[in-house]
This record gives C-alpha cells, sequence and structure tokens, in this order.
C-alpha cells in the first residue's frame, strides 16, 4: 500500500472519478444522439447530454476548489523531470478543458435560443439572447474542444494504466480506494 503522503485523498479520488464517469457519459449520449432522427427521444438525449455537461462543469467547480483547499500529493522523487513537466501539462489541458468544452456547449444552447435543463430538475438561467453567429462559433469551439477532451481522457487513462503495471510505480494506485502499489 502506498504511503498516505504519495496518494490522493479521499474527496479527490471521489471527483476524480465523478468527473470521468460524467465525461464518459456526456461522450456516450452525444454519439447516441448524433445517430438518432429529429424528434422528442432525441431531444430527451440531447437534454441528457447537456445535464451531464452541467455535471461535469460542476464537479469542476469542486475540484477546483477541493484543489486550493487540499493540494495534490508530490510527484514521487524518482520521477524523470520530463515526465513531471508532462504531467501537470496534461494535467492543466484536461483542468481546462472541463471549464471550456461545458461552457461553450451552454453558451451554444442559449445563443441558438434554447435552454438548458438539468436532470429535470432546474433550468439554468439563460443570460444571452439568441444569436447564430455566437451559436456557430460555440458549436464549433464544443465539438473541437469536446474531441480533444476525450482524446487526452484517453490517454491520460492510459498513461496511468501504463505507469501502474508496466513501469510499476504506483501512479495509478494514488487516485484509486486502496492505494495498493503495483
Amino acid at each position: 500500500m502506498l504511503p498516505a503522503d504519495q496518494r490522493y485523498d479521499v474527496p479527490a479520488q471521489i471527483l476524480h472519478w465523478l468527473t470521468a464517469i460524467a465525461v464518459f457519459g456526456a461522450f456516450v449520449l452525444i454519439q447516441v444522439v448524433d445517430g438518432m432522427p429529429k424528434g422528442p427521444e432525441r431531444a430527451f438525449v440531447m437534454g441528457l447530454h447537456k445535464s451531464f455537461g452541467v455535471v461535469v462543469l460542476a464537479l469542476f467547480l469542486a475540484r477546483a476548489v477541493w484543489r486550493q483547499i487540499s493540494p495534490p500529493p508530490a510527484m514521487p522523487a524518482a520521477t524523470a523531470p520530463w515526465m513531471a513537466v508532462a504531467a501537470k501539462a496534461g494535467h492543466a489541458a484536461l483542468y481546462l478543458l472541463m471549464l471550456a468544452v461545458p461552457v461553450a456547449g451552454i453558451v451554444m444552447s442559449w445563443s441558438a435560443g434554447r435552454p438548458v435543463d438539468v436532470f429535470g430538475l432546474f433550468t439554468l438561467p439563460t443570460l444571452l439572447p439568441p444569436d447564430p453567429a455566437l451559436k456557430g462559433a460555440m458549436e464549433e469551439t464544443h465539438e473541437i474542444a469536446g474531441n480533444l477532451f476525450v482524446f487526452l481522457a484517453g490517454a491520460h487513462a492510459v498513461v496511468a494504466i501504463v505507469h501502474q503495471y508496466v513501469l510499476k510505480d504506483g501512479t495509478l494506485s494514488r487516485m484509486l480506494p486502496g492505494g495498493r502499489a503495483a
């Protein structure tokens, strides 16, 4: 078992895995929507996609606050400097995309004159009037940033698995409950 000072704390682990589930859910839902004809079923699935996006944004905010309260553990001393830089850059990019993708999606909906309803529980207040030019720009931004987000999240998972099972340095264990080393 890894020492506690080398592992992320339980709230950070919970926020991390909830974010992974929400991002995966939003991705799967948009893939489903792309193959559906217009109609109430498609609108329902798109509403779920938007709801998962709002969850990603809320989790980003919670993670950002928690990171200030409880900074992440230091990298293991044996980490090569280039790996530490790559890890920091990758995490920064993921955090930026956790913010940018949902915000672009919300602005896209508002500028298209569509509300952002969250699981039928509440609707985000619309802060912008319809604007077709802004909608087009946000649609492009949302799609490109979303694809980049999914790619980087996948790369993040692959790198963690390689560290855990090939390099056997316990990197994945830092974010797993119990923190068992490889």
